[in-house]
């Protein structure tokens, strides 16, 4: 067998990867040990970022599969902020079923779909499979975070890493918002996304592998108290949440996408809207036979979800600057706004700027110390 592009991993990276590819006209293949739907514990919300990269692919979303949200709240104690995208709405969609909707893209595509595959070994100009040998000329490692074939190819080198974990459960409620919540807490947030009519995706964040939802609800009564038990849909998931840069993410005919081409803390909700854009720029890098514009796109994609992560990462590590952060920004409401705006890509002129930065650092400096 023979192709252009050969994917390894065909979670939401590596389906993107390929749709981009086929759109450029090149023969793809891809290739995962599951089968879908694939599912993986995440927050589900796609930014409004996210829902355009998606656009680009050709992805449609029915609106019997989604539920849209208009902005993000922070919450803290009694205290909360709230910001409204500046342009479009969010989604609030199940992994699985977002899924299922790049599969079905994928295949009407022209990708092919190689479902309980094995990937056994890559050289310069081939894959070995469980069922046989594919030649190629590009490889594509959309393989996630522990990336088997980011090994093979000599790009493992970490330039930064920081760990936490991930819990999520669904339960059966009516969303009480079309905001995505964010609750702070001690050393830990539980992010809430409505998906369905009557339903809601709890995501517990934290460093510590061993707090679990019993055990950190008490810790938010306000959001104790909506539950008021509410049935479970869904039992508890974990995963990890990786705050990670990679070096290099090309090498020869090898590229790296998705995770496993680094991460950013699930805090962000920018995970999979940075791979469906890292997607469209190499599928463009692929079809140009040069893999060198790749590596600085993706650098640019990644250097303010990465600075956004880091900022998180320290409101949890410090409490103080957790109230600091929720004083100032409930004083200034319309910083947070342009926090929002700048952090999904809008246009320059509802960015933050230097202006508010200066002046929400010194309401954080002031009001932490």
């Amino acid at each position: 067998m023979q192709t252009d592009v050969f994917v390894a991993g065909g979670g939401p990276a590596g389906l993107a990867a390929a749709i981009a590819a086929r759109q450029k006209g090149l023969r793809v293949v891809v290739a995962d040990s599951a089968r879908p739907p694939i599912d993986k514990v995440c927050g589900e919300g796609l930014m409004p970022d996210g829902v355009a990269a998606l656009s680009k692919l050709g992805v449609k979303v029915g609106c019997h599969q989604a539920v849209r949200f208009r902005g993000i709240r922070f919450v803290k104690g009694e205290a909360s902020v709230v910001a409204a995208f500046p342009n479009g709405c969010g989604l609030g969609i199940r992994r699985t079923t977002l899924h299922q909707v790049l599969v079905e893209r994928a295949a009407e595509a022209g990708v092919s779909l190689l479902w309980g595959t094995t990937l056994l070994g890559i050289s310069p100009d081939r894959v070995r499979l469980d069922g046989g040998t594919i030649r190629c000329r590009w490889i594509i490692a959309a393989d996630g975070q522990n990336s088997q074939v980011r090994k093979w190819a000599g790009l493992d080198r970490i330039r930064h890493e920081q760990i936490r974990f991930g819990f999520r459960r669904h339960y059966r409620i009516t969303p009480w918002t079309d905001f995505v919540e964010v609750h702070w807490g001690h050393k830990c947030q539980v992010v809430v996304t409505p998906v369905g009519p009557e339903e809601v995706c709890f995501t517990l964040i934290s460093s510590s592998a061993r707090l679990r939802f019993e055990n950190a609800l008490p810790l938010f009564p306000g959001l104790a108290k909506r539950l008021n038990g509410a049935p479970a849909t869904t039992t508890e998931r974990g995963a990890i949440s990786v705050l990670r840069s990679i070096r290099v993410v090309s090498r020869g005919r090898v590229a790296l996408v998705g995770d496993a081409s680094g991460s950013v803390d699930a805090i962000t909700g920018e995970g999979l809207c940075l791979a469906f854009q890292q997607a469209v720029f190499l599928a463009e890098a692929l079809a140009h036979n040069d893999l060198s514009p790749y590596q600085a796109a993706h650098r640019r994609l990644a250097r303010l979800p990465n600075w956004m992560s880091r900022l998180m990462l320290l409101m949890d590590k410090h409490e103080g600057l957790q109230r600091s952060a929720m004083r100032a920004l409930v004083k200034e409401p319309h910083l947070f706004s342009r926090l929002l705006a700048t952090h999904v890509g809008a246009p320059t002129p509802v960015a933050i700027g230097i202006s508010g930065a200066l002046r929400l650092g010194w309401r954080l400096l002031t009001g932490w110390t």
